[in-house]
C-alpha cells in the first residue's frame, strides 16, 4: 500500500480574501478538522497551517485520489461549494508537498517576499498538532525540517533583512540614524493602524520612551496604556515635536499638523542633543517639508518610503536563487530520511547490520573454529544464519502492521533501536 505526504491549500495567490476567510481555522476548528480526516481515513497524521494569507493541510495518506477526498471533506467542513474549492486549490504529493512547506517557511511563498512572521506561524501550527496528537512521526519530522530550512534561509541569505513594509522601513531608518534605538524619545502623531504597528515594532526593539498625540485624546491614551507611553495633548504637539528624537506622523488631517514656521521656531529654542528623524506617513503630508531647512533634521515621506521599499524588494529578489537552493538541499535531505523508512529499506539495512555482526563474531572465534572439521564448520555457519533469520522474522512481520503512520513509526523505532542511520549503504 503506497503511503505519501500530501497537501491541499488555498493561499493569497489562488484564492480571494472572501474565500480564505471562509476557510480559516481557529486552533479548535483545526483539531476538529484533523479528527474528521482521521475518522474518515483520509489522513493518518497531519497538521493545519492557517494564517490571514493561507489555509493549508499537510498529512500522510494511502489514498490514490487524496485531493478529491480532501477537497470534498473541506467543502462539507466549511460549507463551501466544492467546485470553487477544487478550482482554486493548490495541492501536491511527495516532494511537491515537502518543497511547498519549506518554501512557505522560508518566506518565498509569502505576500511580502521574505517576511519573517510565517516562521512563527509554522512553529505554532507544529506545536498545536503535537499537542493534539496529530503530528506523528512523518509530520513531526516534516515540520521540524521546515523550521530548520526557514532558519537557514534567514541566516544564510539577506532575504529578510531589508524591510518592505512602511513600519518596517521606518524602524530601519531609526536604526540607521541612531546608534542606540532603545534610547530614542519617540513622538507618534495619530492613532491608526500604522501608528500602532510602528509602536509595536519600536517596543519590540526596546524603545520605552514613547509619547502619543492625537486630536481625540482617548485614543492616544489607549495606545499609551498599551505600550507604557505618555500622552501629549494635541495643543502641545509642536514643543513635543521639537523635543523628540524621532517623530512619526500618520493622521488624517488635510493640512500639515506640524507647520513649517512654528516647527522651526520650536526647534531653534529647543536644547537638542542630536538629530531629529521625521517619518511622515500621511497623505496629505502632516509635516511641512520646510523643516528640512533646519540642520540635523532628516525627513522621509511616503514617496521616500516607496523608493526604499522598491530598492529593498529588488535586493530581496536577488537573494531568491540562494534561498531556493537551500530549500532544494533541505527537500533532498528530508526525502532521503523518508525513503529510509520504507519497510524494504529498513529490513535490508537491519539484515546488513546483523550479518556484519555475525561475520565479525565468527572472525573473532576463528582460532577455535579452525580446529573443527569442515562438517562442523558448516553446521556453525548454518546455525548462525538460522539465528539471524529468526531474529529478523518478527521485525519483518511487525513492520507490515497498522495504518500508514503506525508502520512508519515502527520503521523509525527499528532504525533508532538498531542504530541503522548511515549504515547498510554500499
Amino acid at each position: 500500500m503506497q503511503m505519501d505526504l500530501v497537501f491541499v491549500g488555498w493561499n493569497h495567490r489562488v484564492a480571494s480574501l472572501d474565500l480564505r476567510e471562509k476557510l480559516s481555522f481557529t486552533p479548535e476548528r483545526a483539531r476538529e478538522a484533523m479528527e474528521g480526516l482521521f475518522r474518515e481515513k483520509i489522513l493518518t497524521e497531519g497538521a493545519v497551517v492557517s494564517t490571514c494569507n493561507r489555509a493549508e493541510i499537510y498529512g500522510l495518506t494511502d489514498l490514490d485520489d487524496s485531493f478529491e477526498a480532501l477537497a470534498s471533506y473541506f467543502s462539507r467542513f466549511h460549507d463551501v461549494d466544492g467546485s470553487v474549492l477544487r478550482e482554486s486549490a493548490l495541492s501536491g504529493r511527495g516532494d511537491v508537498t515537502v518543497r511547498h512547506l519549506f518554501r512557505v517557511a522560508s518566506g518565498l511563498d509569502s505576500m511580502v517576499l521574505g517576511e519573517a512572521q510565517i516562521l512563527g506561524q509554522i512553529r505554532d501550527a507544529h506545536r498545536r498538532a503535537t499537542e493534539a496528537g496529530t503530528a506523528r512521526t512523518v509530520t513531526h519530522r516534516l515540520f521540524q525540517a521546515a523550521l530548520e530550512c526557514g532558519k537557514k534561509v534567514r541566516t544564510r541569505t539577506a532575504l529578510g533583512t531589508r524591510p518592505t513594509s512602511v513600519p518596517g522601513i521606518a524602524l530601519s531608518l531609526v536604526g540607521r540614524i541612531f546608534e542606540e534605538v532603545a534610547d530614542c524619545r519617540v513622538l507618534l502623531l495619530g492613532a491608526g493602524e500604522t501608528v500602532e504597528l510602528t509602536a509595536r515594532l519600536l517596543a519590540d526593539d526596546g524603545v520605552t520612551r514613547m509619547s502619543f498625540c492625537n486630536r481625540t485624546q482617548e485614543k492616544a491614551a489607549a495606545l499609551a496604556a498599551e505600550f507604557g507611553g505618555t500622552v501629549v495633548p494635541w495643543e502641545e504637539r509642536i514643543p513635543a515635536f521639537a523635543a523628540a528624537d524621532v517623530v512619526l506622523t500618520a493622521t488624517g488631517a488635510t493640512d500639515p499638523v506640524i507647520p513649517g514656521p512654528e516647527a522651526k521656531r520650536a526647534l531653534s529654542k529647543a536644547r537638542r542633543r542630536g538629530p531629529l528623524l521625521v517619518l511622515d506617513m500621511a497623505v496629505p503630508r502632516d509635516v511641512d517639508p520646510a523643516v528640512e531647512d533646519v540642520a540635523d533634521v532628516y525627513r522621509y515621506d511616503l514617496d521616500a518610503f516607496g523608493e526604499l521599499a522598491r530598492a529593498n524588494a529588488a535586493e530581496r529578489q536577488a537573494e531568491v536563487p540562494l534561498a531556493e537552493a537551500i530549500v532544494e538541499e533541505s527537500v533532498e535531505k528530508f526525502a532521503a530520511w523518508l525513503a529510509s523508512l520504507s519497510m524494504t529499506e529498513v529490513v535490508k539495512q537491519l539484515r546488513f547490520k546483523l550479518e556484519a555482526i555475525r561475520r565479525d563474531e565468527l572472525a573473532r572465534s576463528e582460532p577455535r573454529l579452525a580446529r573443527l572439521d569442515p562438517a562442523d564448520r558448516e553446521m556453525v555457519e548454518r546455525l548462525t544464519e538460522a539465528l539471524l533469520n529468526k531474529i529478523l522474522h518478527n521485525p519483518t512481520v511487525g513492520l507490515k502492521h497498522g495504518d500508514a503512520s503506525q508502520r512508519l513509526e515502527l520503521a523509525a523505532a527499528v532504525r533508532t533501536l538498531f542504530k541503522l542511520d548511515g549504515e547498510g549503504r554500499e
